[in-house]
């Protein structure tokens, strides 16, 4: 399964640019907890800029097959719907995603699912980006409980192989969006 952020999104040309710095996916009775660290070649302000473009995910991310800003929230964030195609072996299905978005003061972008619109009945998303020694930290932190059917034993493996790849994929998308908008 892929999620957003890609959900994930989650966007670099590994072996020419990026450096994957930590990644680690660790399931506990139906929860996720997910890290990913990455060091790429891009400005904080180009990576922000593709990482938030959530009207245009779908341009940008080839699993992701919808997204939408349904609307701001009470608190000045936005409310935002992906939809992910995601297969694992045999089984696949559409993935919905919805959630409410706010940039913190710090920088932070967080994330907290609706669960009554989304196939998750908890997630909650932080996002950091940060300049590095002339490059830039993008470091992600989620955790996540599907409220779908995950088949024992094999499935949290798969589950888990899903968004390790799916973070790097989107990992390797933002960094070529940001270093091609820069030439």
């Amino acid at each position: 399964m892929k999620i957003a952020a890609a959900c994930l999104l989650a966007v670099i040309t590994a072996a020419r640019a990026g450096e994957v710095l930590d990644t680690e996916v660790v399931h506990d009775d139906g929860h996720y907890a997910v890290r990913f660290d990455v060091r790429l070649a891009a400005s904080p302000e180009r990576l922000k800029h593709y990482l938030t473009d959530y009207a245009h995910y779908t341009a940008h991310f080839a699993s992701v097959r919808e997204s939408e800003i349904i609307g701001p929230t009470a608190d000045g964030g936005l409310r935002v719907r992906l939809r992910f195609n995601s297969c694992m072996l045999f089984l696949c299905r559409n993935v919905t995603f919805v959630k409410d978005v706010a940039e913190q003061p710090d920088g932070t972008i967080t994330a907290h699912i609706v669960a009554a619109e989304s196939d998750f009945s908890e997630a909650t998303e932080y996002w950091r980006i940060s300049p590095d020694n002339g490059q830039t930290r993008l470091q992600y932190h989620a955790d996540l409980v599907p409220a779908f059917f995950v088949p024992p034993l094999i499935g949290p493996w798969l589950l888990k192989h899903k968004i390790r790849t799916a973070l790097q994929s989107g990992a390797e998308t933002l960094e070529t969006l940001a270093r091609e908008s820069r030439e």
